[in-house]
C-alpha cells in the first residue's frame, strides 16, 4: 500500500482485522517487514500497521536532510491516513527514537508506548560498544554475504545466532531492501541529533513500556535504565541473554509482553 507522507511516498502494510491499533517504527536502515515476528504475534488481536521509512525499502527518500522529529511527523501523518486517532506505538532502536518524539508531540495519539533498545540522546554518551560500532560500520558498508555476517553478529550473542533457516526467513526480505549510502547517512545524522532527554518527564502518565537487551552492544543496555529513569511511571523489562535483535530472538516473550501492556493501557479508556 503508498500513502503520500509530507510529499514523501511511503510504502506502508496492515495487518489484523479487530482490536485497538498498533504502529511498529522501525530503526537504522531495515524495512518495516523486519517486524515480521511481531506483526505474526500481534495480528490476531488487534489492527497493526509497519512501514518503511523514508529512503528505506519501497519509500522515497525525499530531498535535503531530515531529523528524527521529521521521521515522526511521518509517523504522525500515517495515522491519519489511515484514519487512527489514537495507537499503542512500537519503537525499535532509531524507531524508538521516532516514538519518543511522536510520544512529546502529539501525546494524545499515543494510546501507549514501547521502547525497545533504544536511548533519549543528549549528553550522555551514545556510542556503541567498540565491538558493536565496527560491526555496524561494516555491516552498513558492505552487501550481499558479508551484510548478512556482520548483521548477524550486530544483532544477537553469539550462543543465540539463528540458524540458516531461521535466517532466510526473517530477513530474507530485510536484506533485498538495503538503503542507499545517502539515506543511511541521513538516517545517522539525525540519530546524532536526537535528544528528548530534557523533555522525558513530560511522559509521566502515559503507558510506557522499555524493552532492556542486557548484552546489546550496539545501544548499550544502560540506556533503557536511564529511560525508565528519566519517565516517571514507566515499566522495564530486562531480557539478560538478548541482544539487539531481541524483537526476533525473544518473539514470544517480548510478544506477550506487548500484549499485557497493550491490555493495560486499554483498560484505562
Amino acid at each position: 500500500m503508498r500513502a503520500t507522507l509530507h510529499q514523501i511516498d511511503h510504502w506502508y502494510d496492515l495487518a489484523g482485522t479487530t482490536g485497538s491499533p498498533v504502529l511498529l517504527v522501525m530503526g537504522f536502515g531495515f524495512s518495516g517487514r523486519a517486524w515480521k515476528p511481531q506483526i505474526e504475534g500481534l495480528h490476531h488481536a488487534h489492527r497493526v500497521a509497519f512501514y518503511d521509512n523514508r529512503g528505506v525499502g519501497q519509500s522515497a527518500s525525499g530531498s535535503g536532510t531530515y531529523s528524527v522529529r521529521d521521521l515522526a511527523l511521518d509517523a504522525t501523518a500515517l495515522l491519519d491516513h489511515l484514519g487512527w486517532s489514537d495507537a499503542h506505538i512500537v519503537g525499535v532502536s532509531m524507531g524508538g527514537m521516532i516514538a519518543q518524539e511522536l510520544a512529546l508531540r502529539h501525546r494524545h495519539r499515543v494510546r501507549s508506548l514501547t521502547l525497545i533498545a533504544t536511548h533519549a540522546g543528549g549528553r550522555v554518551r551514545t556510542l556503541p560498544t567498540v565491538a558493536g560500532l565496527k560491526l555496524f560500520l561494516r555491516a552498513n558498508s558492505a552487501d550481499g554475504d558479508a551484510r548478512l555476517r556482520n548483521l548477524m553478529e550486530l544483532l544477537y550473542p553469539p550462543e543465540h545466532m539463528p540458524n540458516a533457516e531461521e535466517i532466510q526467513a526473517l530477513y530474507s526480505d530485510v536484506l533485498s531492501a538495503v538503503p542507499k549510502k545517502r539515506t543511511a547517512l541521513k538516517q545517522l545524522a539525525a540519530v546524532l541529533q536526537h535528544n528528548t532527554r530534557p523533555r522525558l518527564h513530560q511522559l509521566a502518565g502515559l503507558p510506557v513500556q522499555i524493552l532492556k537487551p542486557a548484552r546489546d552492544i550496539l545501544v548499550r543496555p544502560t540506556h533503557s535504565d536511564r529511560l525508565h529513569r528519566d519517565i516517571p511511571g514507566s515499566r522495564l523489562v530486562c531480557f539478560p541473554e538478548a541482544g539487539h535483535g531481541l524483537t526476533a530472538q525473544c518473539a514470544p516473550q517480548v510478544n506477550q509482553h506487548l500484549l499485557d501492556h497493550f491490555r493495560r493501557a486499554d483498560a484505562l479508556y
